[in-house]
């Protein structure tokens, strides 16, 4: 009875201590699991990305191929090309996103030659993802490694499984909000229109490239692929608006794109070192500039 009371308490400790790890973002938890299982598993060892169980198939995949691409780089193990794995997948008639037995990874690892597969599952904990990847031995079935991640809802995730992110899990270096710099709030809805210092000036830009009704979700992608490629920085994002950053070498401006069914909009928040002056209606020139081309960007991948 003693033993079996020390191996529950011992449980939950486990399980309390996984919980309380620091939310990752995908990318870096991959990352993480790439380099735990290069510097683990045997140096010229052949090895197959077999499948990750998860709700989202695309978010499945999504895992599988930047793992891959993680062991293949680091020259040191050998993996299975994709093409052979989507025969056997096609052949033996199993999902990428499902559950795989540990025999039948093992029958797979065999017909394609491994001594290694790796494989995990993702579970949806409503504000946290619980990710787990374990390698096993294609011929004895043992566990050579298991490492786990408690993944933040970031705008790759959001991207993947069609959700909207509350405020960002992981910390990012917002600029330093002045004391005159209007208040940023969010809402549950349709976010609420800034009202301008004078009207008709660059506080508020109305977007006039997509036509009515707008389709959020398709919006949301475009626009979040539009300010990588034009090198802005994603702070926070919510339920209709994206608060975003572009940095110079010694100047920052910060705005915020809003966004519902019927329009969507531009609004500033705040500078620096750009002679921002709304009652002036005032700020530098290559400001419109920028709106301009996340505008012609964002028409382009939009439609894409």
């Amino acid at each position: 009875m003693k033993k079996k009371v020390i191996v529950c308490a011992f449980f939950w400790i486990s399980v309390f201590l996984g919980f309380a790890q620091e939310m990752v973002t995908l990318d870096d938890a991959l990352a993480d699991i790439g380099q735990y299982f290069t510097g683990r598993l045997p140096a010229r060892s052949k090895v197959v990305v077999l499948n990750i169980r998860s709700n989202s198939g695309r978010l499945s995949e999504y895992v599988i191929e930047e793992l891959t691409v993680k062991l293949v780089n680091t020259g040191r193990l050998t993996v299975v090309d994709r093409q052979n794995l989507d025969m056997i997948r096609e052949e033996m008639d199993f999902q990428m996103s499902g559950e795989v037995s540990d025999e039948s990874a093992q029958s797979i690892g065999r017909k394609l030659g491994a001594q290694t597969i790796v494989s995990g599952s993702i579970d949806d904990l409503d504000n946290v993802l619980r990710l787990r990847v374990r390698a096993i031995s294609v011929e004895t079935a043992q566990i050579l490694g298991i490492q786990t991640a408690n993944v933040g809802i970031d705008r790759v995730l959001a991207t993947l499984t069609g959700r909207n992110t509350a405020v960002r899990s992981t910390p990012s270096n917002n600029p330093p909000a002045s004391s005159n710099s209007p208040a940023f709030s969010s809402f549950d809805g349709k976010p609420q229109k800034k009202v301008p210092a004078r009207t008709g000036n660059f506080e508020v830009i109305q977007g006039s490239q997509l036509p009515i009704p707008i389709d959020t979700y398709q919006f949301q992608t475009a626009m979040l692929e539009v300010l990588e490629q034009d090198k802005w920085t994603v702070d926070q994002e919510g339920s209709g608006y994206i608060l975003c950053t572009l940095r110079g070498r010694n100047w920052w401006v910060q705005i915020k794109i809003c966004y519902w069914d019927d329009e969507y909009w531009y609004e500033y928040v705040n500078s620096n070192n750009l002679d921002a002056n709304p009652a002036r209606n005032r700020i530098h020139r290559n400001y419109d500039n920028w709106i301009s081309n996340l505008e012609n960007r964002l028409k382009r991948n939009y439609y894409r």
